[in-house]
């Protein structure tokens, strides 16, 4: 039985792969723009990763010219079109060990959409204002990642259990954006994201319990209690 390290490893390097096929059948993710979010986008803000399952991009238009230089060795999975947005996933199997381990890279267009179904526009401001940088996701990737605000506007969207540590991780290294309520009112709801860091997001980084998780999921052990307090000092001012 592979350990789950290795398995983690694994996919990572068919992650890599993807993005670098990706990269090379879009000029670079520049035609059409493509941006990377999601866990592998958090390595540019901070000096420490965690494995993610999945590659998450976004764009605001072209998902149709990316359907069709799906790889051969990936399945799509998913293709969903409503007004504003659009939703398309590929998967690959891949045997580690003989178990077998899915691989899944999804792409959303003109908008994101939590789980809750709340919404997050991808604006041209969001396609100017992402930086190009190189990130090592099993090996060299140049990609697109957002500006800081909008990445951490996509978290508090989102708001899952693994979205709040990331959150905590940015708040911890970066502090808060600037201007974030007014950049949240150009692609959101600005009062529905105060209420989440307020009533969802600053509850669960307060507990008690959340630095063993968040000690677990990124593998370090310098985020204690004094981080912790600062974090959520940094979220309560947030107006």
């Amino acid at each position: 039985m592979p350990k789950h390290t290795a398995i983690m490893t694994e996919r990572e390097l068919e992650i890599g792969k993807m993005v670098r096929y990706l990269s090379s059948k879009t000029g670079g993710f520049a035609n059409p723009k493509i941006v990377m979010i999601g866990g592998y986008a958090l390595r540019h803000y901070i000096p420490f990763s965690r494995y993610s399952r999945d590659c998450d991009f976004v764009l605001r238009e072209g998902l149709q010219a990316i359907q069709r230089i799906k790889p051969k060795d990936m399945t799509q999975e998913t293709i969903e079109r409503r007004e504003g947005f659009s939703f398309m996933r590929w998967i690959k199997i891949t045997e580690i060990g003989g178990k077998k381990v899915k691989t899944g890279v999804d792409f959303m267009q003109g908008q994101v959409v939590g789980r809750e179904g709340d919404t997050c526009k991808i604006d041209e401001k969001f396609l100017a204002n992402a930086k190009h940088v190189v990130l090592d996701i099993g090996g060299r990737c140049e990609v697109f990642v957002p500006d800081y605000p909008d990445l951490f506007l996509l978290k508090v969207i989102s708001a899952r259990r693994s979205d709040i540590r990331d959150i905590a991780a940015l708040v911890w290294k970066n502090g808060i954006p600037g201007n974030l309520i007014k950049r949240a009112g150009e692609v959101t709801d600005a009062g529905l994201v105060l209420k989440k860091v307020r009533e969802v997001i600053v509850p669960e980084i307060s507990d008690k319990l959340f630095i063993n998780s968040f000690r677990g999921t990124f593998v370090l052990h310098d985020f204690g209690e004094k981080e912790q307090a600062k974090v959520v000092s940094g979220l309560r001012h947030i107006s």
